[in-house]
Formats: structure tokens, sequence, C-alpha cells
């Protein structure tokens, strides 16, 4: 499969903006921005969910919005949680939902399954797709492995690698060298989606992406087709991605015309 897919890259992006220092107006632009980008979705904080939908309807484009959901931390209770999806139903297409971290690293797998159980059921009774979100910074290898085999017992339409706003110091003390995601995760969860019999379970890689070349790497380690309901990428980076895009078809132009 060739996965060197130029400009098509932008078809997988979400377009994201989920810093705390966001605001109603810069929405709007990531709105624009994605539109103007060709990319796939945007992904906002849920208090801007109803301002990036009405943006999406003024400007008459076709991009899927998606919020987040106990982010970053995934601390909240399953019945808060269960609420605020089912909340988000009247304006968001999809949610990104943190696994319950604290409760995975207690080795509480029944609970943490469970949630995942019921919130995938409220994602869905709203028409929404679900990615739920594993933060594999934090995470063991052991621990990876077991939010993988949660996630896609769950009903979960996507697994998502970050939040992007992983501790760099927590991570690099269990191990990890990067906060973001890595070919080595992307592989690890397509291995083990073969495995359970679960490879119509999305990929979403997220954090630290800034180049062509990283996107098209991971969506190579995710072993899927270069399509959004298989594949994919979280970024804020977009409008750098998309110049990058354009500055290696310009090169290829020029060396064609040479020859």
């Amino acid at each position: 499969m060739d996965y060197d897919i130029g400009a098509g890259i932008l078809k997988l992006i979400d377009h994201t903006m989920l810093t705390p220092y966001s605001s109603e107006n810069k929405v709007e632009g990531l709105v624009d921005e994605g539109e103007a980008f060709g990319a796939y979705g945007i992904c906002v904080l849920p208090v801007y969910a109803g301002v990036a939908r009405q943006r999406i309807k003024y400007a008459g484009c076709k991009l899927r919005l998606a919020a987040v959901v106990d982010f970053p931390f995934g601390g909240e209770t399953s019945a808060n949680r269960v609420e605020e999806v089912k909340a988000l139903g009247a304006v968001a297409d999809e949610v990104d939902v943190v696994i319950q971290i604290g409760l995975l690293k207690s080795m509480k797998y029944g609970e943490v399954g469970r949630d995942l159980n019921d919130v995938s059921a409220a994602a869905h009774s709203k028409g929404m797709l679900l990615k739920v979100i594993i933060e594999t910074a934090y995470l063991s290898m052991h621990e990876k492995m077991k939010a993988c085999e949660i996630v896609f017992g769950s009903g979960a339409d996507f697994i998502k690698t970050s939040t992007g706003f992983a501790d760099p110091r927590f991570s690099s003390g269990i191990g990890n060298a990067l906060t973001g995601a890595t070919e080595d995760d992307i592989r690890m969860m397509a291995e083990i989606s073969e495995r359970v019999g679960k490879k119509n379970v999305g990929i979403k890689a997220s954090g630290g992406i800034r180049t062509y070349e990283q996107a098209v790497s991971l969506l190579r380690a995710s072993a899927r087709e270069p399509n959004p309901n298989s594949f994919r990428i979280g970024t804020s980076s977009t409008g750098a991605i998309a110049k990058e895009i354009e500055v290696r078809m310009k090169e290829y132009r020029d060396n064609c015309s040479k020859k």
C-alpha cells in the first residue's frame, strides 16, 4: 500500500485547539483554518462545541466536530462522564474521551471497562462516534496493552494515543521518552487489534505531530487504510503540514519540468 499520499494526508486530520487559553474567536478561526486546509474535522474543548457548531453552520462547511471529555486527566466518575457525553450529543459529531487513567494504573480493569461500555453506549445513543484516549505517556508497556484490550472490547470506534498534555517528567521516569504519538505505540495498537479481531476499530495518532513525514510514518505503522474512518491524526500543526506538502509538490513539479 502506498502511504505517501501527499495532500491526502490532510483529509485524515482533526485540526485541534485544546489549550486552556483558547477563546471563542480562536475557535472560530480554527474552523476557518480547518476548512481552508482541507482537514477532515476539528477538535475542541466542550465549552466551545456550541461556538464551533455555529461557525461550521455559518461557513457552510462539512467539517466533523469533535469535543473532548474528561480531558486531560480522565479523573471524573463514570456517571459524570456519561452525562457530559450525552449533553454533547446536541452539537458534536464525535467525542474524544480520556480513559480513567488512575483506575487503569490501579489495575481496576473491570471498572475501566464498564465505564467505557457505558460511555460508548451514551455516545452511540446520540449518533456520535467515540474515540478513547489512553495517554500512552503515562503507561508502562503492560498497561498500554491492557488499555488496548479494554478499549477494543468496549465498543469504541477509535483508540487514540495522547492528549498532548502529558507531564514529560513522569513519562520519562517510566521509560517513555516521548509524550505524544510514537510509531511503536501505533504499531502495538494495530497488532493487538488484529489479535483480538478488532481491525475495524480506527487508530488516532495525536501529540507532537508537526510534520508530513511524521504523519505518513504513523499512518504506515497503523496498517490502516488512508481513510478517516480507519485512521486519524490529531494536530494543531495542520498549517505547517499543509505548507510542507505545498513545497514538496512544487519541488516535484519543478523536477518533472526539467526532465
